[in-house]
This record gives C-alpha cells, sequence and structure tokens, in this order.
C-alpha cells in the first residue's frame, strides 16, 4: 500500500524533499503579494486535497480499509529517513501512536525549510484518513514540525 520507492526509485521523503525545494521559493514570492498566512494556506489547501484523492485511491474494490490497513500504510511512511513511534493502542477501532522522530521534519530543517512542514506533510494526515475510510478520523494536537516533543496521532475508525 505504502508509496515506497517507485520507478524512478526515489523514496516518499526524497520526493517531498524535491517538491519542498521546488515550492518553496514560489511560495516565499507569494509572501509580498498575498501574505505569508495566504500563502501558507493555498500550499495547505492543495497538499490537503491531494492527500485525500490519494487515500481515495487506497480504497479497496470491496470492503474498506480499516485498522489493520492503517497499520500497514504507517508502516511505510519513513521509507527512506528515520522514523521514531511508540504505538500505544491498537484494537479494530483505533490505532493510537507517538511519533517521537519524523524523517520529514529532519529534512525540512536539514534543508532550512520547516516553516513549510505543516503545510507540505502534516496538513495531509487527517484528509487522508478521510479518503482512505470514510469512517477514519484522526485527532492530533502537538506536532514535532510545531515545535512539540512528539506527534500524537490518534486514528479513530467511527460509524459515520
Amino acid at each position: 500500500m505504502g508509496d515506497t520507492a517507485g520507478s524512478n526509485g526515489l523514496t516518499r521523503i526524497e520526493k517531498r524533499a524535491i517538491e519542498a525545494q521546488a515550492v518553496a521559493p514560489l511560495i516565499r514570492a507569494l509572501y509580498p503579494k498575498i501574505g505569508r498566512d495566504a500563502a501558507l494556506a493555498m500550499l495547505r489547501e492543495v497538499n490537503e486535497q491531494e492527500a485525500y484523492e490519494r487515500g481515495r485511491i487506497m480504497e479497496p474494490a470491496e470492503g474498506e480499509n480499516g485498522i489493520p490497513e492503517l497499520v500497514a500504510e504507517v508502516a511505510g511512511w519513513g521509507d527512506g529517513g528515520v522514523w521514531e513511534m511508540d504505538v500505544l493502542d491498537e484494537t479494530p477501532t483505533t490505532y493510537f501512536f507517538n511519533v517521537t522522530r519524523c524523517p520529514y521534519y529532519d529534512t525540512y530543517k536539514e534543508l532550512g525549510l520547516e516553516e513549510f512542514g505543516v503545510a507540505l506533510s502534516c496538513c495531509r494526515d487527517a484528509p487522508h484518513a478521510r479518503g482512505f475510510n470514510p469512517r477514519l478520523r484522526l485527532e492530533r494536537t502537538k506536532t514535532l514540525m510545531e515545535g512539540d516533543d512528539i506527534c500524537d496521532f490518534r486514528y479513530r475508525l467511527g460509524t459515520e
């Protein structure tokens, strides 16, 4: 399920680094014209929509994605980088974990582009979940990208 090294041989992290380096100058050029917040909001909106559609593409032909499929998907997120997480709860309707080291954060920081991290990556998680399964919801109150000590992922599969 995960989008690891594709036909071009790049990992997901490498692809995101290339995207970030390409889009950052454009977004920064928009700051004086429309403001920093508006420019970052546009970037975020585009990434949220793309993530939702990517999640929808992963919908199986029969049935629906559930927590086991989500666990398998999450396992591929750190492809190409160091990913450290602590699983707190895994049931048929919940998957709770804390990320203590994130390769996306590490990459953006190394490139000096951490100001774009939320709008490029973190914002994608909740809409991806909705696309992956319309009943799947993510609650997250902390991110490494925003200066917290963890990312607190709390996925719940509801009856909606």
